[in-house]
Order: structure tokens, then sequence, then C-alpha cells
């Protein structure tokens, strides 16, 4: 018998068939589904007790109280502190995913250590009396800023940098006296400010939001007023100008209301001195923006570099800069760092968890530490009127190949800061002023009533300690610079509007909602109006280059009725300030 070509088809297709009668193919999908599950690199809670660990978000300065219910040591949920006084039990969406971060595919866990050090020794030795090596800190007021400010104090030319803010730092905002908020752009309800004392004050005053496109806090506040993009600095001088004049004061609504139901405070997203000034005439000063003391640190670390802004640098006399963006704070745009850089050979070191910041032009990047591995102090936010001081305790251990910035750069300067948050708590200890709470049993006691070993062990378990108010209140001075002016741009005809900032690291899973839901505008989109999508031959989904002065990148375009014409709107990422950081206008060219 011999068989066919023909046969040999008959047979397979009879068998392929056949199989599908068999127990054989469900049982793999099945095993397929089982194996899927448990492929490497997949994170598994250990299994043991369940317990409560306690801890202080330290994604943004709000430094949120944490409860973590772990697993063993491993934390599988995040939650709010109800009986916090300030915070209130709030946790925004990216600290109740935190606990995600560890495990983020972009994640850097090894880095050129040893290389980026004989580079850095390398350049301080051969630096010229006018050259610098300079430290840019995005989040100023941590125990990890004065070891940065005492190393520098070691080196001739040392400078400490930080981004520029006028509220922050010792001029803080006391929301609850506030019976008016006139906010430019400001994201209060999303963003700015704690959450949770956001949240209980909001009933104590009436929300005006200045803006251009609806944003969520626009949603939420008791009047949108829709103004053109650009224009905020021109309705900043119409409100001074009516101010101080009776007649105009009282012919305008938005004056006489400001004025009738103060004191009133004024916001602006951008920190623009002429708007902030504002706060001079209704009020505020004083009342609702007060000085706030700093924690207390020890005396021998007041011998330290003092604080620099970046524009006070002189161009190309930066040799060496080290960036620590460990811990998210505001973006400086490259264009602004670069040209203080010397034009041969600078050595640039960013400290940082993934490359996606200052990483894409360091030309060393070392891993740090992500929150909730990291051990560190958060300075008090923006609207806390007193000093505070919280640990960020590590809830679950970091990599091998990670960084301690701050141990490394005084390693350079040859100083000890191993023990520099037990010094600086201390330090506060023989103050003896303000309470600490403690998370566990939701208890506030004076300072004076506790050891200094207590104190110490308290703050690791979570606990926060906030200053006592001062006895006189006195009024701040708020660093008004100089009016930016912007020139015009004929030819990028659209205005660039930022949406809420997307500043803080972010759990994978919920940058997969934001992008596939777009509640957030996604790093990598910009919103036109239907109109102008037509006139620039761009459709919803497609490919565009958003162009400006300073370069191109490459954006999903989404349609959105809601966006004015004439602009176009985009996530403040790193990528997207870098581009449109100084130059506000742009354009979209079809890809």
């Amino acid at each position: 018998m011999t068989s066919t070509r023909r046969d040999l088809f008959k047979f397979a297709g009879g068998a392929a068939v056949g199989a599908l009668f068999t127990p054989a193919p469900w049982r793999l999908v099945t095993d397929t589904a089982l194996w899927s599950e448990t492929w490497p690199g997949v994170p598994r809670p250990a299994r043991g007790e369940i317990r409560a660990k306690y801890s202080n978000c330290a994604l943004c300065e709000a430094g949120c109280a944490v409860r973590a219910r772990c697993v063993g040591d491993q934390p599988v949920a995040l939650m709010g502190v109800m009986e916090h006084p300030f915070t209130h039990g709030a946790l925004c969406p990216f600290g109740l995913a935190g606990h995600h971060l560890p495990y983020h595919p972009a994640r850097l866990r090894r880095g050129p250590v040893q290389e980026a050090s004989a580079a850095i020794s390398d350049a301080l030795a051969h630096c010229r009396a006018d050259e610098r090596v300079a430290v840019l800190d995005l989040r100023p007021g941590r125990t990890a800023s004065w070891t940065y400010r005492r190393a520098l104090a070691q080196w001739k030319n040392g400078t400490y940098l930080a981004p520029p803010r006028i509220l922050g730092g010792p001029v803080a905002v006391n929301l609850a006296a506030a019976k008016t908020v006139l906010s430019f752009g400001a994201p209060v309800m999303d963003g700015w400010g704690t959450p949770g004392n956001v949240i209980a004050a909001r009933g104590g005053f009436r929300l005006i939001q200045a803006e251009t496109v609806e944003s969520r806090t626009a949603v939420m506040a008791d009047q949108w007023l829709p103004i053109p993009a650009g224009s905020e600095t021109a309705l900043a001088r119409r409100i001074a100008e009516a101010w101080s004049d009776d007649k105009k004061r009282s012919s305008d609504p938005l004056v006489r209301e400001l004025a009738s139901n103060g004191p009133t405070l004024v916001l602006d997203a951008e920190d623009r001195p002429e708007i902030l000034a504002l706060n001079q005439l209704t009020g505020a000063m004083g009342k609702i923006i007060v000085t706030r003391r700093e924690a207390p640190v020890p005396d021998a670390w007041k011998k330290a570099a003092a604080e620099t802004q970046l524009d006070a640098v002189p161009d190309r006399s930066i040799r060496v800069l080290l960036i620590d963006e460990s811990a998210p704070g505001p973006y400086v745009p490259w264009s602004a760092i670069e040209r203080k850089l010397v034009a041969d050979n600078p050595v640039v070191v960013a400290f940082a968890w993934s490359r996606e910041g200052y990483g894409r032009h360091a030309q060393f990047v070392l891993p740090t530490a992500v929150y909730p591995e990291a051990v560190d102090d958060i300075p008090p936010a923006v609207d806390s009127p007193l000093a505070q001081f919280r640990l960020s305790a590590a809830l679950v251990a970091a990599p091998a190949g990670v960084v301690n910035p701050a141990e490394f750069v005084a390693g350079l300067a040859g100083i000890s800061a191993a023990n520099a948050l037990r010094e600086r708590s201390d330090s506060i200890h023989k103050a003896g002023r303000g309470t600490l709470f403690t998370y566990a049993d939701a208890k506030s006691t004076p300072l004076k009533d506790v050891k200094a070993d207590e104190f110490w062990k308290a703050l690791n378990d979570g606990g926060s300690w906030t200053d006592a108010p001062p006895e006189r209140n006195e009024i701040p001075k708020l660093a008004l610079g100089a009016p930016a002016t912007a020139a015009g741009e004929n030819d990028l005809p659209l205005a660039v509007v930022m949406a809420e900032p997307y500043s803080v690291p972010c759990s994978p899973i919920l940058s997969k909602v934001y992008q596939e839901s777009n509640l957030r505008l996604a790093p990598n989109r910009a919103a036109l109006h239907p109109s102008d999508a037509r006139e620039y031959g761009v459709e919803e989904g497609g490919k565009a280059f958003l162009q400006t002065r300073s370069g191109k990148l490459e954006v999903e375009i989404t349609l959105d009725a809601g966006v004015p014409r004439g602009v176009v709107q985009v996530a403040a990422g790193p990528r997207t300030l870098d581009l449109c950081g100084s130059t506000p206008q742009a354009k979209v060219v079809r890809v």
C-alpha cells in the first residue's frame, strides 16, 4: 500500500478535528492561563501575618499620612490615616498605588557609580577659579538639602540651587483663613497643597478659577472665569488698577466681589510676580500668607552654602552639576540649565529612579530608591502654616544597586551624613516645642513630654512633629522679581496651555488606565479644538509634531471641543516642559 500526499493531508486534518474532542486542547488552555500568572518576575505577596505599618507618602510635599496593610513585610494596600489632624485621611490616586512603584518597568536598578565618581573628582581637580560645582535640589527643605549645602561649603564656588518659588519654604499659605481664593490656573482641587487640608478648608472659601481650559478644579470651583490664553497678567493689572479706584471697583463685578468678601488669596500656576503681587492689595499678607519657621537643625550645620537661584548664576560657569530628582519636585526646563554649563565637557550627574527626566541629558544616571523604599524626611507643604518633620519610613527594601544621593555627595566632600536624620531629630527634640502625633494610637503629645529616643522611634513608626505657633506673626515679604516678557511668535499660531502637572512617579496600572481612558492627558498627547485640527489636517488619534522655537516632539492628537480655538493643551511632563517651558507658542505639523 502506497501513501500519497493527499492521504497525508487527510490524516492530518482528521487528527486535528479529532483532537478537539479530546481533553488535550482544553487542558492546554487552562495550563497556559496558570503559567501566565506564575512567570518569573511577577510580584507575589509573601504569606504571613496581616498587620499595619505607618509611614508618610513621599511622592510630593503634601506628605500625607499612610497606613499600609501588609502581609508579612510586603505592603499590599495603602490608605490614609483618618485621625491625622492635617491630612484628614485623604490620599490621592498616586499615593494609593504607591506600593506598585518598585516594580515599575522603567525603574533603574544599576548605574555607573564608580565612573561617575571618578569623572566628578577629575573635574573638581581641574576646576578653574571662575567655575562652579553645583547641586540642583528639586525638593529643598529636607535634611538631604542641608547635607548638600554643607558639602558645597567645602568646595570653592560650591553652589546650592533650588527651583524658583515665591510661595513655599519660609512663606506658607493658611488656607483656613481665606474667604475667597482667586486662582490663575493653579490646580487647587487637583494637586495643589495637601489634599486632605484643602478639602477640609474648602467649605470656608469661595473659589474663582480663572483659566483658558475648563480643568477639574474649574469644574469644582464656585465660578469658572474663562480667559484667553496669555491674558493672565492683563487681568491681574486690571484688578490692581480697579482696586485703588473706588469708581472702577464698584463697576467691576470681579473686583467688587474680591474686595467685599475678603481676605482674598491669589494663586498662580506659574508663580508670576505680577499676579502674586495682588496679595499685597487683597489683605492676604500676614493673614493668609504667613511666615513659617524652619524645623531646627544642629548649630554645626548652619555654616552651609546659601540657596541660590539659577538665574543668578553666570552663564557657562558650572563645571560639575549634580541633579537630585530622587524626590519629585518642580521641573526646571533643560534649556535654562544648559546655558549655565561650561562649553567644554561639563560633568552632569542625575540621581533618578528612571531616565525620563534629566537622565535624557546627563552623562551619568545613578539609580535611587523609590517610594516606599527610601527613608527621607518630607518638607512641609505650601499650605502648612507651621513647620513639620516627618519621615517616609521604608516599607520594602531597596535593591542592592541604588545610590543614596546625599551620602554620595557627602562622601565626595569628605563629610559624614549617615546619621543626619537622627541629628536633626535630636535638634528638634532639644528645642522642645510643638507636638508629636503618633498614628497607631491617634494621640498628640507635647514634645517636651517625650524622650529623645522615644521621639526618634515614633518618627520611624510613621509619627509626625508639628511646630508650635510663633509668639508673633511676622508679615512675610514675597520675593517678587521682574515680570517676564514674552516675544510674539507670528509663525507659531497656537498658544500652549499646560494641563494639570503630572510630576510624580505613577503606578504602571494607573498609567495604563489614564492613557487608555484619557481621563488625564497623557504626556504623549496634545489636545486641539476640532476646527483647528481640520485646519492643520490632523484627526483623532493621528500623529503630529508639536513644534516650538526649542524643537519638536511627536504627539498623538486628541480632539476636545472644550479647548478654545488657537490653543493646544499638553501635559506638563519633562519632555513637554523642555519643549514649551520657555516658549508659550507652538504649531502642529502633521506627520
